[in-house]
């Protein structure tokens, strides 16, 4: 699947309908479900650490990766708004439940930068609950490195010359603890049952309540509309089992009576 949300889409002179603009040829996001992410791969943190992208992944908490470029002056910003928009309406927390990585694919940024963008979405989301901040990580790195993470998850961008930004798409790439690709969620507005469903499939259960897990039993996720639509089979196959129960709770009575007198 391509994703189709971009950062930069100029006019088409030419007035063709059909026909993708120059600027976002070789543009966009092919998805790799079930790859690995290269976890030995190194970045800067926002601390200024070295870190790598395995020592963000635990036994037990799934990771949110969103490739973005701090110094975006549209789509990024959209995009990780969107994200903290939806973290905010979720019962679930960061550094807790799962880690949030948004990693520059601009090598010329630095952790300053990053520093600095991520302390503007703590506070104008978690105000001085710098708590609520754990787990959240703002990383930038070397050119080799970010085209190696890019390519683990198919996303595919480039620079446009004649207007100085990053042609790219967008998306929430939800890993599970050991790295596996689990989930791409498109675009830069998200459903919070969506994005929680994610998360809570990529634990593989280790997170969530027993109403999620009925919800992944009974909706199953559909790509076509980026969310979970009810999926009939597994409902029909409860209906099924539910009624055998009522049954043998019936029945069984009725066969212990007979069996006594006879």
């Amino acid at each position: 699947m391509v994703s189709s949300s971009y950062a930069y889409l100029p006019e088409n002179e030419a007035g063709v309908q059909n026909e993708k603009p120059e600027a976002i040829e070789n543009v966009g996001i092919d998805e790799k479900l079930n790859d690995t992410l290269p976890l030995d791969l190194e970045f800067t943190d926002d601390n200024g650490n070295q870190v790598t992208i395995g020592s963000y992944m635990s036994a037990k908490r799934p990771v949110i990766l969103s490739l973005v470029y701090f110094s975006c002056p549209s789509l990024c910003n959209l995009h990780l708004k969107g994200v903290f928009d939806v973290l905010t309406q979720m019962k679930l927390e960061s550094g807790k439940d799962f880690e949030l990585l948004a990693v520059s694919f601009e090598p010329k940024e630095d952790s300053d930068l990053a520093a600095a963008k991520k302390e503007t979405y703590i506070e104008e989301y978690f105000g001085k609950d710098s708590g609520k901040a754990k787990g959240i990580h703002f990383l930038t790195g070397s050119q080799e490195n970010v085209k190696k993470l890019a390519d683990s998850v198919g996303f595919r961008y480039k620079w446009v010359e004649e207007n100085k930004e990053w042609a790219h798409a967008s998306a929430a790439i939800i890993t599970t603890p050991k790295g596996l690709i689990s989930r791409y969620l498109h675009g830069v507005y998200f459903e919070p049952k969506t994005f929680r469903l994610s998360i809570v499939e990529a634990s593989k259960g280790v997170i969530g309540t027993i109403s999620d897990s009925f919800a992944l039993f009974c909706f199953r996720y559909d790509p076509k509309t980026n969310k979970y639509s009810l999926y009939i089979f597994n409902v029909l196959r409860a209906v099924a089992s539910l009624v055998l129960v009522l049954l043998a709770i019936w029945l069984i009575p009725f066969w212990w009576r007979s069996r006594k007198r006879s």
